[in-house]
């Protein structure tokens, strides 16, 4: 049988290697963010990150189910303690881990009533660093037009960029991670010269010019994007697959890079490997999106 490899797996082959013999000072530690649409229905997706990925701390997003009846017992069978924060049918964020967190903040702390339950925080110790992981299911904004959607979108950047200015003045190390429904560049995005020019007449949300400024204050406040470290010019991999227009079937594959891993610049030089995940994307009854990966030497 013969499997073809993404440039992503490629590299995750490559770090394996290198890891059995290097950074032995050091542990190795798989960060994975996924929005797995519909947490209940796709365990099969989860265990696969587990053991494809060998996922330490796993960002989940549109878990779709309400705390009191999160499959706790489902997560930890797997090796993971689990701290949630979700509602019935819509919305919701997990972050499943190898180690327990020392703190863990669900929402916001400022200024919501978190109807919409999509921004989990939790503060993890290696070897003596401590490294607070932001994971969350970002507004999709739907179209600029839209009085409360896209509003909604623009609050949520500025109040992680609010909440990103505390945790730094605090000092804090950061890996954000997440479905951030933006497509930062015109090479995120693979949809087809038509579909572009479409979207953007029609005010289509995903990479209109004040949804990419959003983007970049958030990366101004000094983020690096874990997978432009290693793939800077890549135009064709993308984290996001229409079920509709079977974009993840067609040859090449259309879609939007819309999933990232972000990092304070004081842990971009541990970041040794990152990439997407297509071999669990392409198993039976999938989420739409495809796992993202970033390793870091901590």
């Amino acid at each position: 049988m013969y499997i073809k490899f993404t440039k992503s797996h490629q590299k995750l082959l490559q770090y394996q290697i290198i890891k059995k013999y290097t950074f032995k000072e050091k542990m190795m530690t798989t960060f994975v963010s996924f929005n797995i649409n519909g947490l209940r229905a796709r365990p099969h997706q989860l265990e696969a990150i587990r053991d494809i990925l060998g996922a330490d701390i796993i960002g989940l997003q549109e878990t779709k189910v309400h705390d009191a009846l999160f499959p706790v017992n489902m997560v930890q069978d797997l090796g993971y303690h689990v701290e949630f924060f979700g509602q019935k049918s819509h919305y919701g964020v997990a972050l499943a881990s190898k180690i327990a967190p020392t703190f863990v903040q669900k929402g916001f702390p400022f200024g919501h009533d978190d109807a919409q339950r999509r921004l989990i925080h939790a503060r993890y110790n290696f070897d003596g660093r401590s490294i607070d992981v932001l994971n969350g299911y970002f507004p999709q904004g739907e179209n600029r037009s839209h009085e409360i959607k896209f509003p909604m979108k623009r609050e949520f950047y500025a109040d992680l960029n609010r909440y990103i200015d505390e945790l730094q003045a605090d000092g804090r190390e950061l890996i954000i991670m997440g479905d951030m429904n933006i497509s930062p560049e015109d090479i995120d995005v693979g949809i087809g010269a038509a579909n572009v020019k479409r979207w953007l007449a029609k005010g289509t949300c995903s990479f209109l010019p004040e949804e990419r400024a959003w983007y970049q204050t958030l990366m101004s406040t000094g983020l690096t994007d874990t997978y432009r470290l290693f793939y800077p010019k890549s135009h064709d991999e993308f984290s996001w697959f229409d079920y509709r227009s079977r974009g993840f079937e067609d040859t090449p594959k259309r879609g939007l890079r819309i999933d990232h891993i972000l990092c304070t610049d004081t842990l971009k030089n541990d970041c040794v490997a990152a990439g997407i995940s297509y071999d669990i994307r392409a198993m039976d009854k999938p989420s739409d999106h495809a796992p993202i990966w970033a390793k870091f030497n901590l």
